[in-house]
């Protein structure tokens, strides 16, 4: 009964969380086997003694009655009422613009659609920035279409417009919330640090310091990634526990002198902690770390011991109400509540096995030793949940991220402690140039984080991919040996030789995949319903050739591939209005090394610009060269690979902008029949609709194979 509250917030934000990914009629099925569930445990006497047990049962019931109805009531209707059409849309914006790649996003609230009144939320994603301030007040004409994406829907934006080209009608707001005040603060955070250091190092300081993700760069998110660091980059405990100890620090000297009272500490810490929840955003993670935080110190002020489960389960709860039951879907705040479970769980019992134990313990070296383990120990632990989680929902894992959490655990806390130092500093007029000396070890820190990074992500298998179906049999497997060792009287003998053998099975089907790809030469045509998607597979490598499709069709196999992939090596980029195929990527967490662009109106960096005169010849492996041709305004792209041709014809390619050397190549793709295709011939032609004109106008084969009858795979071996 201790901790009731502690089971009952864990176990409805846990099934919360299942329920946002599952379908209407799996959280129907898991609502039923709880309450089911429910009343047995009430019936057996046993069970219905400890209150704990059925209570649990009837929180998940409850927790799935809530997403259905939430589903039916809040989001529906949006989904239904508003997408598929051109609307006219009245909106505020709701914060700051973020930018992701080349892409501009404005979380605006809308206020009318179509001059009805409407209050919803909805994502604008334009391709160029705005002159607009948060609270000011837009209107533009724009289609909308139903937010697919885990990342807005967790975070209530169920609509989206993305707005390439129109007229936008901006109009400056009259009076501003106090919350613009917290965007101006942000803001002044921002250029104290951006004053003083390179872009690269101030990025990582923002991203540190105030939970600025998107500062970075996506090659920088992807090396974090890469290298199992992406958590030190994302506000959470280890960030409030700096803000914390600073100003615990303070009071303690402010106590020694003159005194303070624990009401006014408690007032103080209260208001830094809900700023800079404010200042970061209000992020799900941020959130759950400043309701534990002010558990702690709210215990603390009436003189009794913050319980950490019963304070994790108030903030899993508090998460959830502050945003909606949708909002525990929110993949962040997900890892952010399970390593804060297991590292309270299984720090303790993990340190005092690897504790080294000293004769003279006092001696500082021993300290430091013990100090470096217990890191090592809080790693370990959290990874216990983290790495399952991780491999459900990116379908790989990073194998040094236990070491680099160790090495990287005192330069982010000193860039944290610096950049805090830096900016209070920065606005203290007489101190101002003491934050200039402060900027030279703030960017040593910055440079051996970065290098550190660098150097981690470049190893050999520093990152896995694993297979969707392997996941779930590894999972399957583990849960099995945790129901032998718990049903198990002698419970503690089994756990470590069960905990080595789903280690063990784990690497075993790790390895024995990524032997299999280092082989791997296929050429994949997805299925997406008369769109042309196509990729290439080189050595578990994805590199996408072709991707001329609708949004919906986009989705469709941006989903299907990140249960593969991990990232695309290259990007074949046609025009500016196909370029958002490529977002359904990004959103699903893919990492796209670069992209081959044909049209030079999209104007985002780090991509290969290629003239419409243009041909160019890419090596993308040994024995494997694309060279790309432009028909029109559209890719054609000729591969040699493994002794084969391919050629991949846009849709709307007239024979004649067809090279004569590449007529004749051994398979050819094409979106659908068009005049004149019977002059080019092939062994396998593979069409991406359902044949479009007439058959005579198809090229001379010995094969023909169509993508509605599923994704099409050729070993090009």
């Amino acid at each position: 009964m201790k901790r009731l509250l502690a089971q009952i917030g864990l176990t409805a934000f846990s099934v919360l969380a299942v329920a946002f990914y599952l379908p209407f009629e799996g959280v129907v099925i898991l609502m039923c086997v709880c309450a089911a569930a429910f009343a047995a445990l009430m019936i057996i006497p046993k069970t219905r003694r400890k209150v704990f047990i059925p209570v649990m049962a009837l929180a998940a019931a409850l927790a799935c009655a809530v997403n259905l109805c939430y589903t039916a009531i809040a989001v529906d209707p949006v989904r239904e009422q508003y997408p598929g059409s051109q609307r006219h849309i009245e909106a505020v914006l709701a914060d700051e613009m973020t930018r992701s790649d080349s892409l501009f996003c404005y979380p605006l609230r809308v206020s009318s659609i179509d001059g009805e009144p409407a209050d919803v939320k909805l994502a604008l994603r334009t391709a160029k920035p705005l002159d607009i301030e948060p609270f000011d007040s837009i209107s533009f004409d724009a289609a909308v279409y139903r937010m697919d994406s885990d990342y807005y829907v967790s975070k209530g934006y169920y609509l989206g417009v993305s707005a390439y080209d129109g007229e936008f009608t901006v109009t400056e707001a009259g009076s501003r919330p106090i919350y613009y005040s917290v965007i101006e603060l942000r803001r002044s955070l921002r250029y104290a640090l951006e004053e003083f250091l390179p872009e690269e190092d101030a990025a990582l300081c923002k991203a540190v310091f105030i939970g600025d993700k998107y500062a970075l760069s996506s090659d920088v998110r992807d090396e974090f990634r890469y290298a199992g660091a992406s958590h030190l980059v994302v506000v959470s405990g280890l960030h409030f526990s700096v803000i914390c100890m600073i100003l615990m620090y303070l009071f303690r000297k402010i106590e020694e002198r003159r005194g303070l009272s624990r009401f006014i500490r408690f007032g103080i810490m209260t208001a830094v902690i809900l700023l800079y929840m404010a200042v970061t955003g209000f992020q799900p993670s941020v959130v759950r770390s400043g309701v534990m935080m002010l558990a702690y110190i709210t215990a603390d002020v009436v003189r009794r011991i913050s319980d950490p489960y019963t304070s994790l389960g108030a903030a899993a709860l508090v998460s959830v109400v502050v945003f909606s039951p949708y909002g525990a879907g929110d993949i962040g705040l997900i890892l952010s509540i399970a390593a804060t479970f297991a590292i309270i769980t299984w720090h303790e019992p993990i340190y005092r096995k690897l504790m080294i134990r000293f004769k003279h313990p006092q001696r500082r070296i021993c300290r430091v030793t013990n100090w470096i383990v217990s890191l090592f120990s809080v790693s370990l632990a959290a990874n216990i949940l983290v790495t399952p989680i991780s491999l459900v929902a990116f379908s790989g894992i990073s194998t040094l991220t236990v070491l680099t959490s160790v090495i990287l655990y005192l330069p982010i806390f000193a860039i944290m402690l610096l950049s805090f130092a830096l900016c209070l500093l920065f606005y203290i007029g007489p101190l101002r140039y003491v934050s200039l000396l402060l900027s030279w070890p703030l960017y040593l820190c910055t440079r051996a984080v970065l290098i550190a990074v660098r150097a981690s992500s470049s190893l050999p298998y520093s990152y896995i991919h694993v297979g969707g179906t392997f996941i779930y049999v590894w999972l399957g497997l583990t849960v099995l040996m945790g129901a032998v060792v718990i049903a198990d009287r002698k419970r503690y003998r089994l756990l470590p030789y069960a905990a080595l053998l789903s280690v063990i099975i784990l690497l075993a089907g790790t390895v024995t995949g990524a032997a299999a790809e280092l082989d791997a030469l296929a050429l994949e045509v997805y299925d997406c319903d008369g769109g042309m998607a196509v990729g290439l597979d080189i050595k578990g490598r994805l590199y996408m050739l072709g991707f001329d499709a609708k949004y919906a069709q986009a989705r469709a196999v941006s989903d299907r591939l990140a249960s593969r992939y991990s990232d695309v090596r290259l990007a074949v980029c046609p025009t500016k209005n196909d370029f958002r195929n490529y977002t359904r990527f990004t959103d699903r967490g893919f990492a796209i090394s670069d992209y081959l662009v044909y049209d030079t109106d999209i104007g985002f960096s780090g991509a290969s610009l290629i003239k419409a005169d243009e041909s160019v010849i890419y090596g993308l492996d040994d024995g494997v060269d694309l060279e790309v041709y432009t028909c029109g305004r559209k890719p054609l792209s000729y591969i040699t690979a493994g002794g084969r041709t391919v050629l991949i014809i846009p849709g709307q390619c007239s024979v004649n902008s067809i090279p004569e050397s590449c007529r004749s190549a051994d398979i050819i793709i094409i979106k659908n029949a068009q005049d004149g295709y019977d002059e080019l011939s092939c062994s396998t032609l593979i069409i991406c609709a359902d044949g479009g004109a007439g058959q005579t106008a198809l090229p001379s084969c010995d094969d023909i194979l169509y993508t509605r009858d599923g994704d099409v795979t050729v070993d090009l071996r």
